[in-house]
């Protein structure tokens, strides 16, 4: 019949399919994308019915991709050694050439308050994106690309899909935080989405692949990347008030029960520097509590070996002991849950929460608001915010997604991984009488997450049950309507005192 037969709930790896012998490659491995992204085309149009209506916004916000530690923990004498291990994974020929490639279509547009060097290059090769990471970000924005061009809103006219179309659909705005790894990352994401095949050093698409003979405009530059004003900017809270942030924290890790449990990990940090050294050195920033070290240095020790497939005791005194590589290998675990529990009581503060995730909640949700208004015929919202681990986490957290609530069950101490994206999607459908309705789906690695009230223990609630674990959103299959997001915003403002901080 020349049509693929997709088992439901398949992908790109596990899916089986039956193809006729005339289907061309590039159209085989189209639709195996196509399947990948769970969307499905029947008689060459997009099956709406899997997707629940027509996407009208798109609000991404992207964690980095990989990259190398953020700073050697190892003895003095073999810092030079790690150093050139962790250069040799970085994108050919350097870092800034890759930038330079990459600026041709999306320049860097950085206001003058953030410096004139990135955050993040002083500890050169240490905290730069890598190859991989590189990698990561391209293959997502092709996925976005075929996610977004299937279901989203279409101008009329807009002829077959491409690049060109996208362009004329979408209105895409890029803003990162100051970091050369962020800003690359966004970079190769748009690289990825537009098809502009500005610096590709990992391709994965061979040529006749699906996007492989798509062409861009004369159009350049295409899509400039903001990094906005850092006193002002919404992204970063850490970089716009050092001071305040580090005020919340400091009334964390102050309480008795942060101290309490805290000190129980004393051992098991003293444990680590026994191999990692430079977990203890003078002047150095561990956000308080009695355990002494800075974890998420810490984590990053097993996070980015383990994505290299690094020994953990590699660059240590004892790289060549197998009891000691078992040692590290056992404290791999405890040392994520300690750094997942400790960024939980700082997140389950409502003053450092709010300071942290409400003011960009509230931009998105004033665009969202925005965007019901627009005619047909207007570009629709396509905005990404290139972040940090600790942004997506805070948005989850402020959100109340579901899995984040219960202390019992231990989905808490998930910690978003490179390259992890939290999506709001504008969806407009029917109510069940037929009447335009709009709603906002959260997707956190493309999976929908649902949302509840996290904050009720600090407001008075009007729920009939007054359970923390009530679902928030009234849309169909829980989904947020926009009064229902609104509240969300406007209750984590108020718990917070953020307004009340923004006043005075």
């Amino acid at each position: 019949s020349g049509q693929i037969e997709v088992a439901k709930g398949g992908n790109a790896t596990t899916t089986m399919m039956a193809v006729h012998t005339t289907i061309s490659r590039q159209e085989f491995i189209s639709r195996r994308l196509i399947c990948f992204l769970g969307v499905r085309r029947i008689s060459g149009k997009t099956d709406l019915s899997l997707n629940g209506g027509i996407i009208e916004g798109v609000w991404i916000f992207a964690r980095h991709g990989d990259r190398t530690p953020s700073r050697s923990l190892c003895a003095s004498h073999r810092k030079d050694e790690e150093a050139s291990f962790w250069n040799s994974k970085l994108p050919p020929p350097d870092p800034l050439t890759a930038l330079k490639k990459l600026s041709v279509y999306f320049p860097p547009n950085i206001h003058e308050s953030n410096g004139e060097k990135f955050v993040d290059v002083s500890r050169s090769p240490f905290g730069f994106l890598t190859k991989i990471g590189i990698d990561q970000l391209s293959t997502n924005g092709r996925r976005f690309f075929l996610r977004y061009d299937n279901h989203g809103h279409r101008c009329p006219s807009t002829g077959r899909p491409d690049p060109n179309s996208f362009l004329h659909s979408w209105n895409i705005r890029a803003y990162s935080t100051n970091y050369l790894r962020t800003i690359l990352s966004v970079q190769c994401f748009l690289d990825g989405l537009l098809s502009t095949r500005c610096y590709n050093p990992m391709s994965s698409l061979m040529p006749g692949d699906p996007l492989s003979d798509m062409q861009i405009g004369n159009i350049a530059p295409y899509v400039d990347v903001q990094v906005r004003d850092r006193t002002t900017d919404n992204l970063n809270a850490f970089d716009r008030n050092p001071e305040l942030i580090e005020t919340l924290v400091t009334e964390v890790v102050s309480a008795e029960n942060f101290l309490k449990n805290d000190a129980k990990a004393a051992g098991l940090a003293a444990r680590l520097a026994n191999f990692l050294p430079g977990l203890v050195r003078p002047g150095r920033k561990t956000f308080g509590g009695p355990s002494g070290i800075n974890w998420v240095e810490a984590a990053d020790h097993f996070v980015c070996r383990a994505s290299h497939g690094v020994r953990f005791s590699r660059f240590s005194e004892f790289e060549n002991d197998s009891a000691a590589e078992k040692l590290l290998e056992a404290m791999e675990y405890q040392t994520i849950l300690h750094l997942a529990w400790r960024f939980r009581q700082w997140y389950q503060y409502p003053p450092l929460l709010a300071e942290i995730a409400a003011p960009v909640l509230r931009e998105v949700i004033e665009e969202v608001k925005e965007t019901t208004e627009l005619e047909l015929q207007d570009r629709r919202p396509f905005f990404v915010y290139s972040c940090h681990d600790v942004t997506i986490l805070a948005l989850l957290y402020a959100l109340g997604a579901d899995f984040l609530a219960d202390d019992e069950k231990g989905n808490w101490r998930y910690w978003p991984e490179y390259g992890s994206t939290l999506i709001f999607e504008l969806v407009r459908t029917k109510d069940e009488i037929g009447r335009t309705l709009h709603v906002v789906r959260v997707l956190l690695n493309g999976k929908p997450i649902r949302v509840v009230n996290m904050l009720d223990q600090h407001e008075d609630t009007d729920s009939s049950s007054g359970s923390k674990h009530d679902y928030v959103g009234q849309g169909p299959m829980n989904m947020l309507t926009i009064a229902c997001f609104e509240k969300v915003v406007s209750n984590l403002e108020t718990v917070g005192g953020i307004l009340h901080r923004s006043a005075s």
